[in-house]
């Protein structure tokens, strides 16, 4: 194999990047025996094919978008009991709760106690269903539904998000990433997503090991933003979060 070919390079990185792992720069340099700028040449390359997200010192995976949520759920396995009863330990009493939609954060309600006060209020009308099915009383933050997310976006939505106010905000994720902070694939999900953190004294981000250092298309948050990251990636794969700082519970 002639690494000196930028194809052959490249090609190489790219498969790195689709199986969620890190470019540093200067180990490729010396792993393939070229100068550092032939690398950084090849990760602009990536970029432009919409393959990597150029950062400091080299480039982290792009995350690809999401199939719409009613796809998404026909074969969803349910959520990690893990990432459940961490998150709703770390809920504890709070009355008033703002759930996002997506498979993650749908998964929690059926976790989630009803006790008397209790209210979740949400853009899904996925969370909004299982919340009456558990018996918890639930306000639905209407407007237009986005297919993706599977949540209501828009103007009529952003102005319900304005008016309300809660304990906790939970945010399911596309991307999440040390530098990028929390992503999302779609725009009008990420504007909405930031209102309701905006609402809420607190903000938990609920997510998979397959979304950390990943980065959607649109920033969402910043990660000193989010007051809590609960995910069942491993240690090593948060270590940049911690590092920087961030409060990460990993289960």
């Amino acid at each position: 194999m002639n690494l000196n070919i930028p194809d052959t390079r490249q090609r190489i990185l790219a498969r790195r990047l689709d199986d969620g792992l890190e470019i540093v720069a200067a180990d490729a340099a010396t792993e393939f025996d070229v100068s550092l700028d032939t690398i950084r040449r090849d990760i602009l390359a990536l970029e432009a094919e919409g393959k990597a997200h150029r950062v400091r010192g080299g480039a982290v995976p792009i995350s690809k978008p999401v199939a719409p949520l009613h796809s998404r759920l026909a074969g969803a396995g349910g959520i990690n009991p893990n990432i459940a009863h961490a998150t709703i330990s770390q809920i504890g009493d709070a009355s008033t709760l703002l759930v996002d939609g997506g498979s993650t954060t749908l998964g929690l309600i059926a976790h989630l106690s009803n006790f008397t006060g209790r209210l979740v209020m949400t853009p899904s009308p996925w969370v909004a269903i299982a919340c009456q099915e558990n018996d918890i009383d639930v306000f639905l933050l209407g407007g237009k539904l986005s297919a993706r997310g599977g949540i209501a976006v828009g103007g009529l939505a952003l102005g319900k998000v304005a008016d309300v106010t809660a304990d906790i905000a939970i945010l399911g994720a596309c991307g999440i990433d040390a530098e990028f902070g929390l992503s999302t694939d779609d725009y009008e999900e990420a504007q909405m997503k930031a209102a309701m953190h905006s609402a809420a004294a607190r903000t938990f981000v609920v997510t998979g090991a397959e979304k950390i250092g990943k980065r959607a298309r649109h920033h969402t948050l910043h990660m000193n933003q989010i007051d809590l990251l609960i995910t069942d990636a491993d240690q090593g794969a948060t270590e940049l979060l911690t590092r920087s700082g961030d409060r990460v519970i990993t289960v």
